[in-house]
C-alpha cells in the first residue's frame, strides 16, 4: 500500500526526517509516537505532499508520488486529517459532507435540481452521521460542536472518500475521555471499509496501543524502533526517550 524509502525532510537547511524508511500493508492501522518536535507531522506531511522529500522516495500502490503535489495524492486516494479540525465551521455539519460527496462522486453542476441526486445523497448524508452518533447535529453549523463532536464529523468526512490510505493526526487533541471510544469505533470503521490502511499519530498511548497493529517511534526524525504495542510498550530506552 505504502513504502517510504530513505526520506530525508528539510526546512531551508535545518534537517527534520533523516532517513525514514518504512512501510504498510492493505488494512493495516499503525501508530506513530514519539516526543514533540520529533518530526511527526513531518512525516505525514510528507506522505500527503504538504512537505517534499530532500531525497529518498514514496511509492503509494507501486507508483512513485514523491514529486505528486498533495492534490494529485489525495486524487489518487490519500485521505488526510490535520492536528486542528479542518471542518467549515460556518457550515453546518450536512454541508460539511455535501462538500465531500460532491468531490468524491463528481457530481454535475446542477445536482442540487435533481430528486435522484437528493435522495441518494440525503442517504450517504444520514448514513455517515449514523456512523459517527451525529445525526442530531445534522443541521447544526459546525462551529457549535464540541472538540470530539468536531473531530467525528471531520472522520466522517474522510471516510466519504474513496482514499484506500488515511493518514489522522492526533484524533483526541481537545477530546474530552468519553469520547474517546466513540473514536475509536470511528476509526476501525474506517479501517473495515474498502481495505483501508490508517496511518496515525497520537500522543494518548493508553488509546493508540488498544487501536493499532503495530508503533513505529520517531526520535529526532529517526526511526527509533517499530513493533508490536505491547513489544514497545516494554522498551526501557523508549520510556525513558519518550518520558524523559
Amino acid at each position: 500500500m505504502l513504502k517510504l524509502e530513505n526520506i530525508h525532510v528539510k526546512f531551508g537547511k535545518t534537517p527534520i526526517l533523516h532517513d525514514i524508511s518504512l512501510s504498510l500493508s492493505p488494512g493495516e492501522i499503525v501508530g506513530i509516537i514519539g516526543p514533540n518536535g520529533s518530526g511527526k507531522t513531518t512525516l505525514l506531511n510528507a506522505i500527503s505532499g504538504f512537505a517534499k522529500p530532500s531525497e529518498g522516495s514514496i511509492l503509494f500502490q507501486d507508483q512513485d508520488v514523491t514529486r505528486s503535489s498533495a492534490f494529485q495524492r489525495a486524487s489518487q486516494g490519500i485521505g488526510r486529517s490535520f492536528q486542528s479540525a479542518g471542518v467549515f465551521r460556518d457550515m453546518t455539519v450536512e454541508e460539511n459532507l455535501i462538500i465531500a460527496i460532491e468531490q468524491v462522486k463528481k457530481y454535475p453542476w446542477w445536482w442540487q435540481f435533481s430528486r435522484k441526486y437528493l435522495k441518494k445523497t440525503a442517504e450517504i448524508i444520514d448514513h455517515s452521521l449514523e456512523e459517527v452518533g451525529l445525526t442530531a447535529h445534522k443541521k447544526s453549523l459546525a462551529g457549535v460542536l464540541s472538540g470530539g463532536q468536531l473531530r467525528l464529523l471531520e472522520l466522517a468526512r474522510l471516510g466519504l472518500t474513496d482514499g484506500s490510505l488515511l493518514l489522522i493526526d492526533e484524533p483526541t487533541a481537545g477530546v474530552a475521555p468519553a469520547m474517546k471510544k466513540t473514536l475509536a469505533k470511528t476509526i476501525r470503521s474506517l479501517l473495515q471499509e474498502q481495505k483501508r490502511s490508517i496511518l496515525i499519530i497520537e500522543h494518548d498511548l493508553k488509546f493508540l496501543f488498544e487501536l493499532v497493529d503495530r508503533v513505529i517511534v520517531i526520535v529526532e526524525g529517526r526511526v527509533y524502533m517499530e513493533g508490536k504495542p505491547a513489544d514497545v510498550a516494554q522498551d526501557r530506552k523508549l520510556q525513558e526517550v519518550y518520558f524523559g
